[in-house]
């Protein structure tokens, strides 16, 4: 690599960074409000493990298992390539995405369903029930997922931050539902009802926001051959995302269909706890994403390097610590029959922290388009991710699986530094290392 930037332009480049005072306060906010979120998610969990009992928790573990599965039919790829073109100046593509979506997800409404007839024909009403009510709620809550993205696409961290908020306390509905009724039966299912109708109030509320928002601002309508290749680039990306699911989501899905709903219930925990750890990565990519698509490509592979550096490292300081509190905590806050959700809690951590450089890797091909490298850097990683922990659940149950998926994080990682070398290579052969095409601007 040609990586000789002598000491005085490294350091110059960290010095704007740290008196970047725009970084600071978009990040700030999102920092804020993920913490929130973290802070409700986190609190949630001991609340949810005493309200419900281990088996219903294991319930909503089940269906969380599938939710990315299913998603893939409603075309979630969609939400990537909306903000790639809201980051682009196309603010238009939200209409392009809520009206292409809308009829995608009802191919996830009827995989809900038919998971509902499932289970009822297994003999349990319940998780049938909790299947029926995410099929029919799933095109106002998931099929919206875009009106977060197109929020941070457009900057606007203000409304994110509040709209993180709101996401945050509509998982809070069930409990006060279950509080003023108590008397109901099967409490899960009037709680996962609950939270599912407060969320889709939220996200269509914030999408009509949004698009009287573009009226006034008399928005363009989106070129018809930009439209054509924004959902070419959406069902690209739904297919690396099938192949991500299939890398972080198998393990979930054998534990949730496989094993005993007990063991379900702790994996579901260390889920809970892993989604709010990696919201971290998510305010990263929602500040810097939109900035960094409109550098200059070897601007953009340089700070991309020295971020990776900075971010990575701190990742593994919250990572350990962020271990030992919970090791610690756990056993005070959580019912003692969670105890055994730990060591799900450390791997997950762990996978998480070990694939961060594979993040970055697919973030770079990401900003550029790549289609090929993108795939291959997933493809390697899911069957990593599919095979090892099916494999591994043979001989050591659950914790083969999650085992089984810290390998194939370390495989994104492993193979996104390798295709990233060689990308700057090919450069370095063609003497490429300038700006590309209609790049411009700073950071």
């Amino acid at each position: 690599m040609n990586w000789h930037l002598d000491k005085t332009r490294l350091w110059e480049s960290i010095r704007r960074r740290l008196t970047n005072r725009r970084f600071w306060r978009d990040s700030g906010l999102l920092m804020l409000a993920n913490i929130i979120v973290m802070a409700l998610g986190l609190v949630r969990v001991p609340v949810l493990t005493r309200i419900l009992s281990k088996d219903e928790v294991g319930m909503i573990g089940v269906v969380a298992s599938i939710l990315p599965f299913l998603q893939l039919l409603s075309l979630s790829g969609l939400d990537g390539a909306t903000y790639h073109y809201v980051a682009k100046g196309y603010p238009g593509a939200l209409r392009v995405n809520i009206a292409t979506r809308l009829r995608w997800s009802i191919l996830s409404t009827l995989g809900f369903l038919m998971g509902g007839a499932y289970w009822l024909w297994a003999d349990n009403p319940i998780l049938a029930g909790l299947f029926t009510i995410a099929a029919l709620t799933y095109p106002v809550t998931t099929g919206l997922t875009t009106v977060a993205g197109m929020l941070g696409a457009r900057e606007d961290f203000g409304h994110l931050f509040w709209y993180r908020i709101g996401e945050g306390l509509t998982r809070y509905v069930g409990f006060g539902v279950l509080l003023l009724l108590p008397v109901l039966s099967t409490q899960v299912l009037w709680f996962s009802l609950a939270n599912n109708v407060a969320l889709a109030a939220l996200q269509v509320g914030v999408a009509a926001w949004l698009i009287n928002q573009l009226r006034r601002e008399e928005a363009s309508p989106m070129p018809l051959e930009e439209q054509q290749e924004m959902v070419r680039y959406g069902k690209h990306l739904t297919a690396l995302n099938s192949i991500s699911t299939a890398q972080t989501r198998v393990d979930g899905l054998l534990i949730g269909w496989f094993l005993p709903l007990n063991v379900m219930a702790d994996y579901s925990i260390a889920q809970l706890v892993y989604t709010q750890f990696k919201r971290l990565w998510a305010i990263y990519y929602a500040v810097r994403y939109p900035p960094l698509v409109r550098l200059p490509l070897a601007r953009r592979r340089r700070r991309m390097v020295l971020e990776t550096g900075v971010i990575w490292a701190g990742f593994v300081l919250l990572g350990l610590a962020a271990g030992v509190a919970l090791w610690i905590l756990v056993p005070v806050i959580l019912p003692r029959e969670y105890v055994s959700s730990l060591p799900f809690i450390s791997w997950l951590l762990a996978a998480f922290v070990v694939g961060i450089p594979g993040f970055f890797a697919e973030t770079y091909f990401r900003t550029r388009q790549d289609e090929r490298s993108q795939y291959l850097l997933r493809g390697a990683a899911a069957v990593s991710g599919v095979v090892l922990p099916s494999l591994f659940i043979i001989f050591w149950q659950a914790y083969g699986v999650v085992v089984g998926r810290f390998v194939a994080s370390l495989v994104l990682s492993v193979l996104g530094v390798l295709l990233f070398l060689k990308d700057q290579e090919k450069r370095n052969a063609g003497s490429i290392f300038g700006s590309e095409p209609g790049a411009t601007g700073s950071v």
